[in-house]
C-alpha cells in the first residue's frame, strides 16, 4: 500500500520553505531551454523601457509598479511589487529567467533571491554614462544582442555630437529642484546634472557633491541662478508661482526676468533611459525659451 501522497507546494509555501532552510540554494538556477526566449522581470522603469525600447515586451513577465512607460503597453504586464521592494512569492509565480534590477531596497534581498533558485541580475543604471552599458547588458540578458548593441551606439553617437555641439557662453547657472518642503537640490551626483551639462547649462548644485541635498532660502539667493527648474508636483497653485512667491527669492535673476519652469515629463528627465536624448532636448528647449 502506498501512504505516500504527491503534494504540489503554492508558491507561498515553497517560499517559506527555501528561507528557513536560509544555506546554500534548495532550487537551482535553470538557464532558459534552447531556442527559447529568456523570461525577465525588470523591477526598476528604466529597465522596463529598455525592454520595450528592445522590441522585447512579450519576455517581460513581470514590473515593478513604478514602471509606466510605454504606457498603454506597460499596462498589460503583471505587478511583482514595488522599485526595489518586490515580493518574493510574486516572482516565484512569474518562473523568470532573469530578474533585473537597479537597486534593492533591502540588500540582503539579492542573496535570497539566489536561495529560492532565482537569478538576480545587477543593471547599473544611474548615471547618463549608465545607459549605452545597460542597454548591452539588458539586451544580453533577453538574447538580443545585435540590437541592443546598434541602440547603444547610436545612444554614444548622439552623446559625443551633443558635447561637440558649441554652448552659449557663458553657461546659464541652472539651479535644479526636485523638491519644495523641504527645498531638495540636484547635486553632483544626480543624473539631471548630467543632461543640464549635456543640455548646455550649469548646475549650480554641482559644489555639492552628492546626488541630491536640501537647501536654504539664503543658499539659492546667495547663488543667484539664471534659471530654476522645478521638477515636483504642488497642489493648488502652479509650481513657479509656489517657487516664484519663496520669500526673498524675487532678488534672483530666475525670478526677476521669470525664467522659473515648470510641467516637465519627469521620466525624461529624472530617468536614465533610452529616451534620454528626449529629455536633453526638452531641457535645452527650456533654456532657449531663456534666451528668447
Amino acid at each position: 500500500m502506498n501512504f505516500t501522497t504527491p503534494c504540489r507546494l503554492k508558491p507561498g509555501a515553497l517560499l517559506a520553505i527555501l528561507l528557513l532552510a536560509g544555506c546554500k540554494p534548495a532550487v537551482p538556477v535553470a538557464s532558459p531551454q534552447e531556442g527559447r526566449q529568456p523570461r525577465i522581470i525588470s523591477l526598476a522603469p528604466s529597465i522596463t523601457e529598455i525592454v520595450f525600447a528592445l522590441g522585447a515586451a512579450t519576455q517581460l513577465v513581470g514590473r515593478s509598479s513604478a514602471c509606466d512607460y510605454p504606457r498603454d503597453l506597460v499596462k498589460q504586464v503583471p505587478i511583482v511589487g514595488d522599485f526595489g521592494v518586490p515580493s518574493l512569492e510574486r516572482l516565484l509565480a512569474a518562473k523568470p529567467d532573469a530578474v533585473l534590477y537597479t537597486d534593492l531596497a533591502d540588500l540582503s534581498l539579492e542573496q535570497k533571491l539566489r536561495r529560492i533558485g532565482l537569478n538576480p541580475v545587477l543593471v547599473p543604471c544611474n548615471r547618463l554614462e549608465d545607459i549605452p552599458g545597460a542597454l548591452v547588458e539588458v539586451g544580453r540578458q533577453l538574447k538580443r544582442e545585435p540590437e541592443a548593441a546598434r541602440q547603444a551606439a547610436a545612444l554614444r553617437r548622439d552623446i559625443a555630437q551633443c558635447r561637440a555641439t558649441p554652448v552659449a557662453t557663458p553657461r546659464p547657472r541652472v539651479l535644479v529642484l526636485i523638491w519644495n518642503d523641504p527645498l531638495t537640490a540636484a547635486g553632483k551626483n544626480s543624473f539631471v546634472s548630467d543632461l543640464v551639462t549635456l543640455a548646455g547649462g550649469q548646475n549650480i548644485g554641482d559644489e555639492i557633491d552628492r546626488d541630491y541635498f536640501q537647501v536654504s532660502s539664503e543658499w539659492v539667493v546667495s547663488r543667484d541662478p539664471d534659471i530654476v527648474f522645478c521638477f515636483f508636483m504642488a497642489s493648488g497653485n502652479r509650481v513657479r508661482h509656489v517657487i516664484m512667491e519663496q520669500a526673498g527669492w524675487s532678488r534672483i535673476k530666475a525670478v526677476k526676468t521669470g525664467r522659473v519652469y515648470d510641467g516637465f515629463d519627469n521620466s525624461l528627465v529624472l530617468r536614465p533611459g533610452p529616451r534620454v536624448m528626449e529629455g536633453v532636448a526638452l531641457i535645452q528647449s527650456r533654456m532657449r525659451e531663456s534666451h528668447e
